[in-house]
This record gives structure tokens, sequence and C-alpha cells, in this order.
């Protein structure tokens, strides 16, 4: 029987990236150690940086407040467990590329409970499994920070200080140094960290301009390795899909290229993305470009091959320099993609329910959960299965120009501010939306609803 902690703080915490049934990682009982793990990199460089991820998250305290359905990455901060530990890495310059506790659990290495040091993230389920529904890191002397839950908020806790720190602790894993560079970088450090410099910083579009750092998603790839004297020859991406040297997917090295396709089975690439260790993945769509995991469902079922173009740490030439082309997915395509999505939103409308959790099982979600499974069933990654940040994905476009199959947002305070709500644009100034009234239902953009919340929306379909 849990303790009343457990009963009444952390069973409250609701995981934000329950994407299926995840398989137990598992536990091997094996020491680690930064010098076993990577022996390129020295324990100094480790101990600095999770130094400084220690740092950044104890400034945070007091500063934040928890919150499962958004993240707000400035002040006042907004975190879930796992989007505080995303946070604080990813300001340190380490992407974990995902705010899924799961996902979390199967990157970097095991290392036993008496053998952890700082940085080691920490995994618990308050419901006695082994599929975590909550994570902290470890800052040394037996204590862990983490965002606990929305009484506590961050804090820092000793593992003994509560009998949930032992009737719920799963694993932990060291993800320092295994998402650093080595030391001397390699080759492929140099071209992840050139593609992680140029995130924030590039515009995709149709043409390619590295001057103004404007690119297609093929032209992105092939301006990140040229800048490391890899010269791949193409924009194509049927092209660039023969270059190199196929390599096995449980042989990923740092700077291979990975293919994936639109339709599952299809040896046809739809989209490339460049593997930065530890099953991460930097890809550059219309969206931007984004940092995931190889674990989310869509990159696991539409996974074609990868390629290795370069090798060692000399400059590489992979084939002749060709023409460089546009590539843009035809209006028809578009227009299929948006009759799926809005069909299959539409017969959904009496099968699910407003809940404050994610479970496609029994079809219970927020709004924006809602909307993540629907374009997720189509293909489509909308990023997150939070409001705020589905608000950041695709590209924006006014009311007066809104296509089916586009994503509204709407706060829900008669103000059109914070962005608390999604819908899905089906034509005709209506749109569909899973209302914590219970139930998906259809209104008009001209309803009075609409017009004092409506804030903004996105285009994600291409």
């Amino acid at each position: 029987m849990k303790k009343q902690f457990v009963a009444t703080t952390l069973t409250a915490i609701i995981s934000l990236s329950t994407l299926g049934s995840i398989a137990p990682v598992e536990m091997q009982n094996i020491q680690a150690s930064a010098a076993t793990i990577n022996p390129q990199n020295n324990q100094v460089a480790v101990e600095a940086k999770a130094d400084q991820l220690i740092k950044t998250a104890k400034s945070l305290i007091g500063k934040a407040t928890y919150s499962n359905t958004d993240y707000k990455p400035t002040y006042p901060y907004k975190f879930s467990c796992a989007t505080f530990l995303m946070y604080i890495f990813e300001k340190n310059g380490v992407d974990l590329a995902t705010y899924n506790e799961d996902y979390m659990m199967k990157q970097g290495t095991y290392v036993a409970k008496s053998q952890l040091q700082k940085g080691d993230l920490l995994f618990f389920d308050s419901r006695g499994g082994n599929v975590p529904n909550h994570v902290g890191m470890y800052i040394g002397d037996n204590k862990i920070i983490q965002m606990a839950d929305p009484t506590q908020k961050i804090v820092i806790t000793d593992l003994d200080s509560k009998p949930y720190y032992t009737d719920s602790y799963i694993t932990a894993r060291r993800v320092l140094p295994t998402l650093l560079p080595s030391n001397p970088a390699t080759k492929g450090d140099n071209i992840v960290s050139k593609a992680y410099s140029l995130k924030d910083k590039v515009t995709m579009g149709t043409t390619n301009n590295a001057s103004s750092l404007r690119f297609t998603a093929t032209g992105f790839v092939d301006h990140v390795y040229k800048s490391n004297g890899v010269t791949l020859g193409t924009t194509n991406l049927k092209e660039l899909m023969k270059k190199g040297t196929t390599v096995s997917k449980s042989n990923l090295k740092k700077g291979d290229l990975v293919f994936f396709n639109g339709v599952t089975g299809s040896s046809t690439p739809t989209m490339v993305g460049i593997y930065a260790g530890d099953h991460r993945i930097i890809v550059p769509n219309s969206s931007g470009v984004l940092t995931r995991v190889l674990f989310v469902d869509y990159y696991a079922q539409h996974y074609i091959t990868a390629k290795r173009v370069i090798s060692g740490g000399t400059t590489t030439s992979v084939a002749a320099p060709a023409p460089k082309e546009t590539v843009s997915a035809p209006t028809t395509s578009t227009t299929q993609s948006a009759d799926k999505v809005v069909n299959f939103a539409t017969s959904l409308m009496s099968k699910v329910k407003f809940g404050y959790s994610y479970n496609e099982s029994n079809l219970t979600f927020t709004s924006a959960g809602f909307t993540y499974y629907v374009f997720k069933k189509q293909g489509i990654d909308v990023k997150d299965k939070l409001a705020s940040r589905q608000a950041q994905a695709g590209t924006a476009v006014s009311k007066a120009n809104l296509q089916k199959g586009d994503l509204l947002f709407f706060s829900t305070n008669n103000a059109a501010s914070k962005i608390s709500q999604t819908g899905i644009y089906i034509g005709n100034n209506e749109y569909l939306s899973l209302t914590t009234k219970g139930s998906v239902v259809k209104d008009n953009l001209n309803s009075t609803f609409a017009k004092q919340n409506y804030v903004s929306a996105r285009r994600v379909l291409k």
C-alpha cells in the first residue's frame, strides 16, 4: 500500500507522453561509468556538464509551476517532470529530443542505484509497474531534483526521505556522456553539432540559399555536410538514398543519414534525418528543423534504411555535384490528406471522450491529445500533445486563408490570449474540437466562443 505522498501527489502526475504501450526496458545488472560508456570522452567534461545541468535546475526553484498540459519555457515557467528535464538539458546544449519518460528511459545506459552519479536520470512508477510516470535527476549525496507535483513544484529530495522512492523506483539511466560529443570530436560529432547550431536559425522553404540560411529539407542536409567537408552531390531525396554505404538500424553512428517513407512498406523516401546518436535524429521538414527519437511510432513504422556517407575524420566526396531541385507535394495530395484527416476526425465524434490523459485504447484525450491522435493516424507528427507546442508546428496561416485540415488554436478565457484548446478546420468556416464538456463538437468560427477565443492557425499538411 502506497503512502499518502504517493496517493495525493505523484499519482496526480499524468504522463505527457503515453504514445501507446511501451515494452519495459530490459534492466541488465551492469555497472556503468563514463570510461566504459565512451572512452573518447573524459570524466572531467562529464562532471562539468552535470554541474551545469544542476545549476540550471536549481535556478528554476520557485520560478516554475507544475503543468501536464502546458509547456512554457519562459518565466513564469510551466513544466511536467519530464519537460523540466528536457528543458534544463536543452539549455545546456544536450538534446534529449523527447519529453516522453518511456523514451528517456531507453536512452543512455543502465546504471545500478549504488553507482549513481550527477546527471543520471531516475525513473519511477507510482502504479508499481515498469512504465515510468515520473522522472528526476540525480544531483549527488543521495538526492534528486525534480518537478514533483502541483503542490511541491521543483524540489530537491533525499531518496531515503519517503517510501515512494523505494517502492516506485524502476531504474536509472546515464545519458552523460553518450549525448555529448566525443573528445576529440569525430566527423559525425561535428556534423551533428553543425545541424544543432542551425536548428533555430534556418528558414525552411522551396529554395536553397546558404547566405540567407533558407533551405529545402535536403538542401539543409546538403549544407550541413558540405560545411564539414562532405560533398553529398545532390538535393534529390531519391538520389540521396543511393549514396554511401547501407548500415543497419542497430549499427547507426552519428552523421549517418536515415530515410523514411510516407506510406508504410514503401521504398520511396519522403523524409531524411541526420542520426545524432543514442536513438536521436535531426529532421528538417516544412515545420523547421526538429529533433526526435527513433522510438516514436511514426519513425519506427516508416523507417526505410540508413546510409553512411562519412568515413573517419577526413573530407569525403560521395558523388559528383548534381543540379539542385525543388520538391513540393502536389495540391491533389494535400487535398487527399486533408480529406482523410477530416473524415477520420469526424468518425470519432461520438467515440472519443475528454480526460486529462492520453489513452488510445479507450479514446480518452485532452483537446490537443485528440488532434495529436487524429494526425498521428494519418502519419503526421504535430510535435506534441500540448496545445501551446502544437501551435509551433507547421507554418502559420491567416484566418482568411484557412484550408481543410489546418490546426486551429483557441484560448478558453474569452481573451484570445493563452492557447489552451485545439481544433481542426473542416471547411465552410467550421471546425471540430474536443472540449472539456466531454465530446467532440462541431462549431462555426463565427460563433461567440470562436470570436472571443480564436488565437491562431497552423498548416501541417504539405
